[in-house]
Parts: structure tokens; C-alpha cells; sequence
């Protein structure tokens, strides 16, 4: 197998409950109520989750990304606790980027949400939302962004233009023998992960490694190519591309 990876693989872990995660959660969010502030996060907030876990790394591989926002979360602990993760997701939300009901955030509102963050704590970043990449475009951002140390948030969007067919991807598990083998998700649409490697193996078959829903999964590269061509579209499924390296887009 070939690795490129985040230089830290743990990610963002967080105790929930006795529990270490792989990247947050936003189903730790309950309310009672319908719409109000967590149940929207819980319902819609995977974009959120997504964006935070990103400027949470971001300041642990490398001090100058240190903002107070973060230190919200206590961010320089080895595992954050609960409590401190869920402040730092609220000041995120409510200064960056809002949920909003039936939708969440889109891919351009991901970008301005990450623009907003860099511009007010002056962190230099090129940032946008790549839409209209065919497969050897996609591949080689990631590719490039994993190698530059910066997790990759990208979207698995809605099934169009007919939205509740409800068709999607797997996510598989990755097992001690090294095999990969389906998750209970077997049809996931609609929602944001964050790839943190990607691993080559035989015949060009290509696995990435994300954070969903709190823990480690892979998807299948060709797999996700295939969902986007047949079932989706190149602008809601993409990526949010960042650069360390210099002010032009890729």
C-alpha cells in the first residue's frame, strides 16, 4: 500500500463520554426541540463540524494558526474534553459559519466561512471551493493539499436533480488483516467528511481515509467518481481547496 497522510494521524480526538473520537461528531448535538441551535447542528451541521475540526488542526501543526477561537477547545491537549469542544463549535457557528435549517452551508458558503476565520486572526491561506473537477483534477488537489499538511473537506452532495432518491456511496471500515470492508453506511449522500490520507492499492484502486460522524472511515475513490457522474454533480460534490504555499488557486 502507498500512504500519503496527514503528518498527524490521530486528527482531532476528542472525549466524548468515556469515548475517544476520530474529528467531531455532530450528532453529540440533542435537543428536544425542533429547530432550535443544536437540533439544526445535529440535523445539518456536518459542514460545521468539518470547518472547525479544520482550524482546530490547523493551529496544532503549526503555533502561527493558533487563534483564540481555538483556545476555546483547549486545543494543545492530546485529547479535548466534551464540554470545551462543544464552546468551540457554538463560537464557530455563531461567528463563522451558521446552519441553516434544510440545507446547512454549501460549498461557496464554506469558503467565505473559512475566508471570514483567516482574514480576522490574519492567517495567509488561499482559499475556494473547486467545483467542475473531473477525477485526475480532484485527485491530484488532494493529493497536493494531504502533502502540505491540510485536511481536505470535501462533499458528498445531494442526489440531482431528483434529491430523495436517496442513492450514495459506502463507507468501509479498514480491519487488522488490512481488508476493507463495508460499514453500516452504505448510501451516504448529502454530507461533508474530511479526508485526512489516501492509500493506493492493486489494479489503481484508490481508498481515502476521512473523519465522519466521529470516526475513521474510507471511501472509495472511483466509487465517489462514479455517485458524482450518475448521481450527483460536479459543483455540490467537490472540495474546499487550501494552499499554504503562495496566492494562486490550483
Amino acid at each position: 500500500m502507498k500512504r500519503i497522510e496527514l503528518l498527524f494521524p490521530e486528527y482531532i480526538q476528542v472525549n466524548y463520554k468515556g469515548t475517544l473520537s476520530y474529528g467531531g461528531n455532530q450528532n453529540w448535538f440533542l435537543s428536544d426541540k425542533r429547530l432550535d441551535r443544536d437540533a439544526r447542528i445535529r440535523k445539518w451541521g456536518c459542514g460545521l463540524i468539518a470547518l472547525g475540526d479544520l482550524f482546530l488542526y490547523l493551529a496544532r501543526s503549526n503555533r502561527m494558526y493558533q487563534t483564540d477561537a481555538v483556545s476555546l477547545a483547549r486545543v494543545f491537549r492530546p485529547v479535548l474534553e466534551w464540554e470545551d469542544y462543544k464552546s468551540y463549535i457554538y463560537y464557530i457557528h455563531t461567528r463563522f459559519a451558521q446552519v441553516t435549517a434544510g440545507s446547512g452551508i454549501n460549498g461557496i458558503a464554506m469558503a467565505g466561512a473559512v475566508r471570514r476565520y483567516c482574514i480576522k486572526y490574519k492567517i495567509p491561506l488561499t482559499i475556494a471551493w473547486k467545483g467542475f473537477l473531473d477525477g485526475q483534477q480532484m485527485l491530484r488537489v488532494i493529493r497536493k493539499m494531504l502533502k502540505e499538511n491540510l485536511p481536505v473537506i470535501i462533499s458528498i452532495g445531494p442526489n440531482t436533480p431528483l434529491f430523495f432518491r436517496g442513492k450514495g456511496i459506502c463507507f468501509y471500515t479498514l480491519t487488522e488483516k488490512q481488508e476493507f470492508i463495508p460499514s453500516a453506511y452504505q448510501a451516504v449522500h448529502g454530507h461533508y467528511v474530511v479526508v485526512t490520507g489516501m492509500i493506493g492499492l492493486k489494479h489503481k484502486r484508490i481508498m481515502l481515509r476521512i473523519s465522519s460522524w466521529g470516526k475513521e472511515y474510507y471511501i472509495d475513490y472511483q466509487e465517489y467518481r462514479t455517485y458524482i457522474e450518475q448521481e450527483g454533480d460536479s459543483l455540490t460534490s467537490s472540495l474546499l481547496y487550501l494552499s499554504k504555499e503562495d496566492g494562486t488557486l490550483f
